[in-house]
C-alpha cells in the first residue's frame, strides 16, 4: 500500500502523516531539508534563486521516488507533486504575494515555468501509477501570523493548483476535512475499505474563518 497525503503548506499533512503512521503498519520516509543547493554553500530555501529552487525540487523529486520504493507500505507526506507546485507558485507569484497582486514573471521565469510544467507532467504520471490512495487536505485554518514561510495567497494558489492536478487522475481523491481526529477517522475508513466515496471538491476558499 502506498498512499499520498497532498495539500498546500501548512494544512496539516505532516500531522496527519504521523497520526496514520502511529495507527497503521505504514511508514513515512522523511526527506532531507530543502536547502543548501550547492556543496559548501549554506542557504535557506527562502534565499534561493529560482534556478536553485529548480535544482532543489529535482533533488527532492529523485529522493522521494527512491524512498517510496524502499518499502511496500509507504505514506508520502506531500507526494512527488509537492515541490513542483511550490516551485511553480513561487516562480509565478513570488514567496509572499499580496491577495490583489498581479503576477508578472520575467521572461526567464516563464521559460523555467515551462520546464516545471514538463516535470510536473512526469510527476503526475508517477502519482497516477504509484499511489494506491490519494488524500487531499484543503485549507481550513489560517497560517500563523508570524514566521509563516509563505503568504495566504501563495497557500491558496498552491492548494488550487494541487487539486487541479489531482483531478486529472483517474483514481478517486479523498478530501479530508475537519479536526485531526475527523481527518484520521476518514482516512482510516478509506484504508479499511468502509469508505468508497467518490472524488471530493475543493474551492480554495477558507470557509472556517
Amino acid at each position: 500500500m502506498k498512499l499520498a497525503i497532498v495539500g498546500a503548506h501548512g494544512v496539516g499533512k505532516t500531522t496527519l502523516t504521523k497520526a496514520l503512521e502511529a495507527r497503521t503498519p505504514l511508514v513515512a520516509p522523511v526527506p532531507t531539508p530543502m536547502h543548501n543547493p550547492l556543496p559548501g554553500i549554506t542557504k535557506s530555501l527562502q534565499d534561493c534563486t529560482n534556478q536553485e529552487v529548480l535544482r532543489l525540487s529535482q533533488r527532492r523529486y529523485t529522493e522521494r521516488i527512491v524512498q517510496e520504493h524502499s518499502a511496500i507500505d509507504i505514506i508520502s507526506d506531500g507526494s512527488v507533486l509537492h515541490e513542483w507546485v511550490y516551485a511553480s507558485t513561487r516562480l509565478s507569484l513570488g514567496i509572499f504575494p499580496d491577495q490583489d497582486e498581479d503576477p508578472n514573471p520575467s521572461a526567464t521565469a516563464n521559460i523555467q515555468l515551462s520546464l516545471i510544467d514538463d516535470f510536473t507532467e512526469e510527476a503526475l504520471a508517477y502519482t497516477e501509477k504509484a499511489y494506491d490512495q490519494i488524500f487531499f487536505i484543503p485549507i481550513e485554518f489560517p497560517l500563523p501570523r508570524d514566521g509563516a514561510p509563505i503568504s495566504d495567497r501563495f497557500q491558496e494558489e498552491a492548494g488550487k493548483h494541487l487539486f487541479e492536478l489531482l483531478s486529472l487522475c483517474s483514481k478517486p481523491i479523498h478530501v479530508l476535512t475537519g479536526s485531526l481526529e475527523n481527518r484520521l477517522s476518514s482516512a482510516l475508513a478509506v484504508l479499511e475499505g468502509s469508505d468508497t466515496s467518490p472524488k471530493g471538491t475543493y474551492t480554495g476558499v477558507r470557509d472556517a474563518f
